[in-house]
C-alpha cells in the first residue's frame, strides 16, 4: 500500500454512501475493541492473510499479529482513541481504503485502568492533568468483505505518529 499524496479528485470507482457508512462503522468499530481491549474480537476483524505496519514493527498473518498485540496491550490500558476525519477510496478489486487520523486519548494511568471496568459509572480523578492527548498519527486500513459481506482489515498501515512520551504509559 502506497501513501503518496491523496488525491481531492473524485475516485475512479464510487463508493455509494451505504458502504462508506459501514466502512468508517467498522474501522470505528475496530478502535472500541482495542479501547476495551478484547483480543479474541479484535484478532477476528482482521482477515488471515493481514498485514500491519506500524512503528512497532511489522507483522504478516494473524500469527505474527497476535503476536504483536500481546506486546502492544500494556500502552493499550488507560487510553480511548478518536477517529476523525475519515477518507474512502476505492481499492484493489472489490476493496476498499479507509484513512483517518486517529487521536489517542489517555484517561487514566495504566495501573489504574481496571477501574475503568470496574466502576464505570463513578468520576475517576487523577493528579497527573488527565485526560490528556498522548499520540497521533495517520492510519490507513484496507478492508475487504469476506464471503459472509462482513468487513475485515486485511491491511493496516499506521504512520506519521507524533507522541508525549512523558503520558504514554
Amino acid at each position: 500500500m502506497t501513501t503518496s499524496a491523496m488525491p481531492l479528485a473524485q475516485p475512479k470507482r464510487r463508493i455509494d454512501a451505504d458502504t462508506r457508512f459501514e466502512a468508517i462503522d467498522f474501522v470505528n468499530r475496530v478502535n472500541f475493541l482495542f479501547d476495551r481491549w478484547q483480543p479474541e474480537e479484535l484478532l477476528a476483524a482482521f482477515s488471515d492473510d493481514v498485514i500491519v505496519d506500524h512503528p512497532l514493527g511489522r507483522s504478516a498473518g494473524k500469527e505474527e499479529f497476535a503476536a504483536f498485540l500481546k506486546g502492544y496491550e500494556p500502552i493499550t490500558h488507560g487510553v480511548r482513541r478518536h477517529n476523525c476525519n475519515h477518507v474512502i477510496d476505492a481499492g484493489p478489486g472489490d476493496d476498499i481504503i479507509v484513512s483517518y487520523y486517529i487521536l489517542l486519548i489517555r484517561i487514566a494511568p495504566s495501573s489504574e485502568a481496571i477501574k475503568l471496568k470496574s466502576a464505570p459509572m463513578e468520576i475517576m480523578e487523577y493528579d497527573e492533568h488527565l485526560p490528556k492527548l498522548i499520540s497521533y498519527a495517520m492510519v490507513t486500513d484496507r478492508l475487504s468483505r469476506t464471503e459472509a459481506g462482513d468487513w475485515r482489515v486485511r491491511h493496516k498501515r499506521v504512520e506519521n505518529v507524533a507522541e508525549d512520551k512523558a503520558f504514554h504509559f
